[in-house]
């Protein structure tokens, strides 16, 4: 199966968004006093505040596509965006074969069925 890299990176995002993952250690990604405060839309040619909003409601819609496939399906999913996201292969569940070769039935059966959604 030849498999559309812009699937994989549609389900990267929405796992960055939804796990809320940062890379970097150290302080919170938000400050309590500032939470929900929004960038005005002034100079939005300036500071991409309106893409960074689309994108975000973007990995939100594919969050609700996602959520609502059925398991195992959806699990191989989760676990395929992070490990790519994360750059390492080690993730596994216990809700998916241990058998490599199955796993990887499954998370092609899972990726048709989101690219049929999706479309």
């Amino acid at each position: 199966m030849h498999v559309d890299a812009g699937l994989i990176d549609m389900l990267c995002l929405w796992w960055r968004y939804e796990s809320q993952y940062n890379p970097v250690r150290g302080y919170g990604s938000d400050c309590p006093s500032t939470r929900g405060y929004q960038a005005s839309r002034q100079y939005d040619d300036y500071n991409s505040a309106l893409e960074t909003d689309m994108r975000g409601r973007e990995a939100r819609d594919i969050g609700f596509i996602v959520h609502g496939i059925a398991e195992p399906y959806r699990t191989a999913l989760h676990l395929l965006a992070r490990n790519r996201v994360t750059g390492s292969n080690v993730w596994r569940s216990a809700r998916l074969p241990d058998d490599r070769e199955e796993c990887a039935a499954i998370t092609s059966e899972a990726l048709n069925i989101f690219a049929q959604l999706v479309r």
